[in-house]
Formats: structure tokens, C-alpha cells, sequence
């Protein structure tokens, strides 16, 4: 009877623990917040502090969409019409992109200009596969777990936006 009495006090005491476990844990999952919105431009500086942390990448374009992924790039004013001008990128991972993203980019994003049907936000993991292989010195940061906010859906007209903020800052 002593050893029954035990084990229940056991459970009992266990139970609590994996309840505020799990407590813990459905708390996280709910509140996972994104560690930072950032363009391009930032991220290539301070992607290094958020390794293993959800990030937003805003302004960018889907760009280089292929089988192993595509790129979130932004680009200066071109000197000449026509002309790609870069000003920075961020590559995405292909094998863990949301799926219907990456087969949208794939359908149309997969060369290197500057279209506004690609015109898009990111969010995804910042993921450093150098620091991975234990490989010192520059890093080159990536995202992975990417899910692509379109931002130039047929549906928009630019007379709503212009509506809405008109309508705001009343």
C-alpha cells in the first residue's frame, strides 16, 4: 500500500509539472513573436543577431526562383531603363518554403528583373548553413521556413490604397 501511495503521489506531483509543460509550451506556440521587420538592406547587417529567430523582410522582389529557391532583392534606381540594379539580397530556402509560395515564385519570379507581380515581403528563420558546418569568418544568412506575403495581387487597384490612407488620416 505504501508503494501505491507513492506512485500516486508521483503522478500527482507530475502531473502539475507536465500540465505547466504544456502550459509553457501552447503559451510559446501562441506567442511566437517575429523578432524583427527589416528591408534588405538591414538584414545583410544584422541577420547575424537573429539566428534561429523568425524574421519580416519587407520591400524586396522574388527573384532567381528555382528548384533551390529564389532570392528576396531589392534594387536601387536604375541609371538606365532596363537595367537590373541591384542593392542587396536575401536568399530563401527552396526545400523549406511554405509550398504554394514556392511554387508561385517559381511560376513567376524566376529570372532576375524587377516585375511587379513579384513584389513581395518575406518572413521566415534566419539560418546560417556556414556557422552550421562550423566554418569561421563572413557569414552568409538565409531564410529558412519561408512563407512570401504577395503584395501586387491582381484584386489590389492602387485607387483603394490611395482611399484607405486618405481615409486614415482623417
Amino acid at each position: 500500500m505504501g508503494a501505491l501511495a507513492g506512485l500516486a503521489i508521483m503522478a500527482a506531483g507530475m502531473t502539475p509539472a507536465a500540465t505547466m509543460a504544456r502550459e509553457a509550451k501552447t503559451r510559446h506556440e501562441v506567442a511566437t513573436p517575429v523578432a524583427a521587420t527589416m528591408d534588405v538592406a538591414a538584414f545583410q547587417t544584422q541577420a547575424g543577431q537573429y539566428v534561429g529567430r523568425l524574421v519580416h523582410v519587407s520591400g524586396c522582389y522574388i527573384t532567381s526562383a528555382n528548384s533551390g529557391g529564389a532570392d528576396c532583392a531589392a534594387f536601387r534606381i536604375a541609371d538606365l531603363p532596363g537595367q537590373v540594379d541591384w542593392n542587396g539580397s536575401v536568399p530563401l530556402d527552396g526545400p523549406t518554403m511554405e509550398e504554394s509560395s514556392f511554387r508561385r515564385a517559381q511560376q513567376i519570379c524566376g529570372d532576375t528583373g524587377q516585375h511587379e507581380q513579384c513584389r513581395a515581403e518575406v518572413s521566415g528563420v534566419v539560418y546560417d548553413p556556414f556557422g552550421d558546418m562550423g566554418v569561421q569568418g563572413q557569414r552568409n544568412f538565409e531564410l529558412r521556413n519561408v512563407r512570401i506575403q504577395w503584395l501586387a495581387e491582381p484584386t489590389a487597384h492602387p485607387a483603394e490604397k490611395t482611399h484607405d490612407g486618405h481615409h486614415a488620416a482623417h
